[in-house]
Order: structure tokens, then sequence, then C-alpha cells
């Protein structure tokens, strides 16, 4: 039989890009709503389609005392509602309130999500492409899991079935994997005591669909939901933290991608609207802040005009970088400091564009062009192919079982170049796991680190290895 191996690489960055809309008012207490709101499973499953009206009575104080149920959908949708109903910023609710002493607030219940679900598993269907879809007439592929419908979250693996002659013939199984990682960051209202472990369960698998994750917190709070148009991300507290939707209604070039994001602070004040475009060749990449609120609720830019504060907030040291946005893009002299006012960088910018900046140490200080510049090897991505490709062996034990498939081996490349914090996301088996380790260790040394505005800094990759074989014998 004659044997080659495949190196497919894909080094995962999490990279956004974005463009302008138009000025638009903004409801701010039902926008954190229709965000916040997560449509329990049983009601998606139910097609329920529906509004709760929610009644909130404030005191002489005029803090809330007191949330009713007014309008009912059904019991487990009036209990989403009064949760939402109590995250509302008390502010947010004071303004709408203007002196009254009680106000109906609607917490809407829609989706076009459609859930197939029988028996106690939940059914997905794929084209022959892979791609989900909801239409019999289009489905080649059939998945199905369990899940808890409390939470929403998934408890075993999941089943693929390829369809022929109306009959479902095994395909694979995915195992979970569960994982932890730290929050990279920690918003300016809260408390670093607060939960800052996000777990994943991930299902990868062999055949190229997509990736299965669902993400949260340790208290059983989503961390993150993610649709075909819109992602959504959550604080540990149960709001909403960031929600980014796809603008389609300026995709007139296919080149080129449009989206919103509407950024929150952790204590339920909208903090951010921004928009950003880009391009496939990577030749646009445009980001546009239309909006800014401070925690209080006072709004810095409008229009994409003003002078505001924004926030790098890293969890052991939180900057505020405070600067000109002009037409919605950075404008001029940006100071970044730290919240004991001690300056961390000035930036100097033109229409968005960083024309140069300088990063303050202890007792130096270092010139950059770019606020990040990410790890790479030496030479660059061919040249690391290269080296994957002249280094990795596949096992014989593998060989004679003809098993393939695909390892994820995620790591850091450290501020000197050298790698550590080595696992294996995913896992093939027959010695492929450890051949792939092996190879991914023998690199450690050749990588140029990456930098934040001028210093070394960390940056994680998530290399898939494919292992495939072909010829005969």
């Amino acid at each position: 039989m004659k044997i080659t191996l495949k190196v497919f690489i894909l080094l995962l960055f999490f990279f956004s890009s974005f463009a302008q809309n138009q000025s638009e008012e903004i409801d701010l207490i039902q926008k954190f709503i229709s965000a916040t709101v997560k449509i329990p499973f049983l009601a998606q499953v139910a097609d329920v389609q529906g509004d709760v009206t929610v009644r909130i009575s404030v005191g002489e104080d005029n803090l809330p005392v007191r949330y009713e149920i007014v309008k009912s959908l059904r019991s487990d949708c009036d209990a989403e509602a009064l949760r939402v109903a109590k995250l509302i910023n008390v502010k947010n609710l004071q303004e709408r309130l203007n002196g009254k002493k009680r106000i109906a607030v609607s917490i809407p219940f829609f989706t076009s999500e459609k859930v197939l679900y029988d028996n106690g598993e939940v059914f997905m269907l794929f084209d022959k492409a892979k791609k989900r879809v909801y239409d019999d007439g289009e489905t080649k592929y059939m998945a199905r899991y369990e899940l808890d419908t409390l939470t929403g979250i998934i408890e075993k693996g999941i089943t693929y079935y390829i369809l022929e002659d109306k009959k479902a013939k095994y395909l694979d199984f995915s195992p979970l994997r569960l994982d932890s990682l730290e929050r990279v960051s920690l918003s300016i209202c809260e408390k670093k005591t607060d939960d800052l472990k996000i777990y994943q369960k991930t299902a990868f698998n062999n055949y190229n669909f997509p990736v299965f994750t669902n993400s949260f917190y340790k208290n059983g709070q989503l961390e993150s939901r993610l649709t075909d148009d819109k992602n959504y991300f959550f604080y540990p507290n149960g709001r909403i933290q960031k929600v980014v939707e796809k603008d389609t209604s300026k995709e007139n070039d296919s080149n080129i991608t449009f989206t919103k994001e509407f950024n929150w602070h952790a204590n339920g004040q909208l903090f951010y609207v921004k928009t950003r475009s880009s391009s496939k060749d990577k030749e646009l990449n445009e980001e546009k802040y239309i909006a800014v609120w401070d925690t209080l609720g006072n709004q810095l830019v409008k229009d994409g005009s003003g002078l505001c504060t924004l926030y790098s907030d890293k969890l052991e040291n939180t900057i505020q970088e405070t600067g000109l946005i002009k037409e919605g893009l950075k404008e001029g002299k940006w100071i970044g400091k730290t919240l004991g006012n001690k300056i961390e960088f000035i930036e100097q910018y033109g229409k968005g564009k960083l024309i140069e900046g300088i990063a303050y140490t202890e007792s130096d200080s270092v010139a950059y062009k770019n606020t990040e510049e990410m790890a790479e090897f030496k030479g660059g991505f061919n040249a690391y192919a290269s080296f994957l490709q002249g280094n990795l062996h596949y096992p014989r034990d593998a060989q004679m079982k003809n098993v393939e498939g695909k390892v994820y081996v995620q790591f850091t490349v450290c501020t000197d170049g050298t790698l550590c914090d080595y696992k294996i996301l995913k896992s093939v088996g027959y010695g492929c796991d450890e051949e792939a380790l092996r190879v991914v260790k023998k690199s450690s040394g050749k990588w140029i680190a990456g930098k934040q505005r001028g210093k070394n800094a960390r940056s994680r990759f998530t290399l898939p290895i494919s292992y495939k074989l072909t010829g005969s014998r």
C-alpha cells in the first residue's frame, strides 16, 4: 500500500472587522431585553410565539420593589421574563418611569429557529455540503444528541448518520470534551471575585460537520449562544455582554462582510455600538463607533462623534483609553492609563489608522506601528507546513487499522518564542495524538513571539493535523 500523509493546517485566530451604519435612536431597555432573553428550550420545541408583560413597581427611593406578570404566555416563559426584567439597569428604568411609580415592559419570545426534538433527543439535519438545513428535501445527513431541557446544555456526544434510501446509516460518534479556560477580560462594573472561569463542552468530528460547542459558567449561566446571523455573549450574572450581528442590508459585494456589535457594561447599561467591514483578502478592515455610553448611562459619542473612554479590560490590568471619535473613527491622540492613573501608552491616530504608538514600562519605552502582532513560525506559514510535513510520521498501529482523522493540538507561543501549555483538544488514538504532540513540541523555539503594543505577549493557537491514508496495494 502506498501511504501518503497530508497535513492540513488551520491556525485559528479571532479577527473581527466592521462598516458604519446610519445613526439610529436606540431603545435602551428594549434592546437589552431582546438581547438578554433566552427562549426556554421546550418553548422552542413547541414553537411558542408571543410576549410576556411584566409590571415593575418602585418604592419611595425609586428602586424596584415588585415585579408582576400581567400578561402570561406559559410558565417557563413567564419565569424567564421575570428573570430578565430584574436585570434591567436601574437608571434606564428610572428614566423610563419619569416620576411614575410603575411601568410595564414587554418581554418577547419569538424565534425563527426550528428545533426537532423527540423522545429526549434533538435532531439536526445537514445538506450534502454539511451545512445545517431545516427542509427534509435537502437532507443528506442527520445528527442527534441528548441535552438538559432546562439549560439547553448538551449532555452526551453527538451521533452522525448518512441518509440513504430513506434509511439512516451510522457514520460517526463525536464524544464530548469538557474543557475550561479563564475569561480574558473583566468588565469595569465587575468585581474580581466574580466567577471568571468558562467551561466548554465540545464535540469534534472527522467528517467536516460544524464543530458543536456549549460554553457556560460554573453557576450554569450560558456564556455564549450562536445562531446563523447573530452571536450572543453573556456575563456570569446573566446579563447580555455582547451581540454581534450580520448586516445583510449592505451585502452588495460578496468579498466584503459587514457586522454590527452592541456591547453592554455588566450593570446592564449599553456601552457602545460599533460596525465593522472587512474583505476576504484583508485589504479592508475598518471599525467605526456609532455611539458610546459610560457606566452611568451618560452618552459620550453620538452619531459617530465625541470624546470618550474605552476599556482594554484585561484581568490583571484594566486600561482606560481616552480620546476623540470623529466620523466613527479614532482621531488624534489617545492615552491609555491604568485605573491608578499611570500612563501605559500614548497613540496617534488619523482617520482610524494607528500612525504611531509608544508603550511605557517601569524603566523604558517602546515604539510600535501595530497594536497587536500575532506570533508566527520563523519563515512563515509555508515554512511551518513544510516543517510538519517533513517531521510528522503516520503511526504504524494507525496504518494497520486504517485509522484516519484529525488531531486538534492547542498550544501557547510564549514571550521568548518557546511553546508551552500543550493540550490535545480532539483525539484520534492509535499513536496519532502522541505523534502530533511530539512534532508540535519539536517546533518550540522556532517561533517569533507575538506582540501587544510593542511588547512581547503570549499567543494561543489551535492546530488541526489530519491523518489520511491514500493509494492502494
